[in-house]
């Protein structure tokens, strides 16, 4: 048996069964051997940066560690943002690459590839002699989970081609150095000052980060929230997360809206859980001027946004904490209307997060009203991710149903990631309907992967908020008032291109065009795109204060 079965054999024995790579002389016969197990399903796709991607996407609809393989040199070289994006969404991931020969120190493809990962954030494990070969399988996949980021496991071509000795079938996964769940409790005596704090508050506000998904703490976030009469406001990232209450006002930051601002300015506590309280989720302390702050997180400490730290910090596990918060606000018998009143509730129903007018450009669409037409006509259990740059500040505003999955795809601020993560994310789905939304310039980026989505067979709908532009980059040139059409950049019928690669697509310049094509989406089989165009003019409300200096 060779190196590159045994490597294959562990990753089986890991529970690998979904794979997503392109394939070249340093993984080939790696790929050859996973390939033979029937549990295991190994995507390939256009791009090595997407895959990475879509197993990213994969990882986060699963919870499970996502997987990627590439070859050598330029292989692995083209993984250099997706792995950047990933270590710092924190999503746990191995990453299978070859390496050239270790005797072939010339070799055309050659480059420290130790030295590359390490600029990217990831980490690295080598395989130097095939007697590491299950050790270093075993610590890869370790490192990914408990490290929460992509760990690459580095195997050169000729080490793989050599003859392995040991016994594969004893080979015991890395869950046998996982100790399980543990949750960390915060000092009683900080518990206890926090509690009295929170008892004292008279309009608090809680806000939640992705540290309290981890730690499966929505019911204690509820609970805590019913008890004190807290509003709920999430991080753009957790947009939507527990917005069945009537209470959740949404994003926090430079994406919330009018309302919600107005009602943070009367907040005299802020309690964010498992969330940084960056500047982007306070606006540096803008929008909760008299507020306070209690922070729990797992780090041991944590500078705010406002470049403090909060007034009262727990160290702990989101879940329990709250849960032990709750328990001493009970036992002494803490019970507030705070913000829960039918004033706020009026505030809330009357939803016009932007009343502006603008005059549309010839042939185009208000994108507001897309959104919020895409928002009605969408089930709610069709899961929506959206993508960054100019559009998301419109669809992370106007797209407001409760829904089973919402994401933002923002980390790192790079485009081109939303699509390839959609689709990563229909696989694990399963057959599920899901749909992305995201600019031109981000889709074209890697449109090549629309023949994946097509040739995979998933049930993704991709928008595509077409403005013919740079939107965001055009926007500042616009506030600027400088010549904006450097960031102008035609495109053709994306629907017409979408079906050149096998998917179904259509150009909608009508907001009926826009309802028939959710509609035949709904109705079809596999992957399909909606290339929506919407005018440049309109000016999405986080661009607005952002740049233009307007408070909407």
């Amino acid at each position: 048996m060779k190196v590159s079965d045994a490597l294959a054999s562990a990753f089986v024995k890991e529970g690998v069964t979904t794979v997503f790579g392109l394939m070249g002389n340093g993984n080939m016969y790696w790929w050859h051997a996973l390939d033979q197990h029937p549990d295991v399903r190994v995507y390939e796709t256009r791009y090595e940066g997407t895959a990475l991607t879509m197993a990213e996407g994969w990882a986060r609809a699963t919870g499970q560690p996502g997987i990627c393989t590439v070859t050598q040199g330029p292989g692995l070289s083209q993984l250099a943002t997706a792995l950047i994006v990933a270590a710092r969404a924190r999503v746990p991931m191995v990453v299978y690459a070859g390496d050239t020969a270790l005797n072939d120190p010339g070799g055309v493809q050659q480059f420290n590839q130790a030295r590359f990962v390490e600029a990217t954030e990831a980490g690295f494990v080598p395989i130097w002699k095939p007697s590491e070969a299950e050790e270093a399988v075993r610590t890869a996949f370790y490192r990914a989970r408990v490290e929460s980021r992509p760990i690459v496991l580095n195997a050169p071509i000729d080490v793989q081609a050599e003859e392995f000795e040991g016994d594969i079938d004893e080979y015991e996964s890395s869950s046998t150095l996982l100790p399980g769940r543990q949750r960390v409790q915060p000092d009683p005596d900080l518990l206890r000052e926090t509690a009295r704090v929170i008892a004292e508050s008279k309009k608090p506000v809680i806000v939640i980060g992705q540290g309290a998904a981890a730690a499966g703490a929505g019911e204690a976030i509820t609970q805590l929230a019913d008890r004190i009469g807290a509003l709920l406001a999430t991080t753009l990232p957790m947009k939507g997360w527990l917005a069945e209450s009537e209470y959740h006002v949404g994003v926090s930051g430079l994406y919330a809206t009018r309302t919600t601002i107005e009602l943070f300015a009367d907040a005299d506590l802020v309690i964010g859980v498992g969330a940084s309280l960056n500047h982007y989720t306070t606006e540096h302390g803008y929008i909760f001027p008299n507020a306070r702050y209690v922070q729990i997180d797992l780090k041991p400490s944590i500078v705010m946004g406002t470049g403090k730290r909060a007034d009262h910090y727990l160290q702990g596990d989101a879940k329990l904490t709250l849960e032990m918060l709750d328990q001493r606000l009970a036992e002494q018998g803490v019970s507030s209307t705070g913000f829960r009143t039918a004033e706020t509730r009026a505030m809330l129903a009357e939803y016009d997060p932007d009343p502006r007018e603008f005059e549309l450009d010839p042939d185009t669409l208000d994108p507001r009203q897309v959104a919020s037409i895409l928002d009605d006509v969408l089930p709610s259990d069709v899961g929506v991710i959206h993508g960054t740059g100019h559009c998301s500040g419109t669809t992370a505003i106007f797209m407001r149903r409760p829904r089973k999955l919402t994401w933002t795809v923002n980390t790192f601020g790079c485009i081109g990631q939303a699509v390839p993560t959609a689709i990563g994310a229909a696989v694990a789905l399963n057959g599920e309907p899901l749909a992305v939304l995201d600019g031109d310039a981000s889709t074209l980026m890697h449109m090549s992967e629309l023949e994946t989505a097509a040739r995979l067979g998933v049930k993704l709908l991709i928008v595509v908020f077409n403005d013919e532009a740079l939107g965001a980059e055009y926007q500042k040139f616009v506030s600027k008032k400088m010549d904006a059409r450097a960031s102008a950049i035609p495109t053709p019928d994306l629907g017409a291109v979408a079906r050149a690669f096998g998917c179904r697509g259509l150009q909608a310049r009508s907001l009926d065009s826009v309802k028939t094509g959710v509609d035949e989406f709904m109705a079809g089989d596999g992957p399909m795109l909606l290339d929506i165009r919407v005018s440049r003019s309109v000016i999405s409300v986080p661009y607005s204060r952002l740049w233009f200096g307007e408070d909407i």
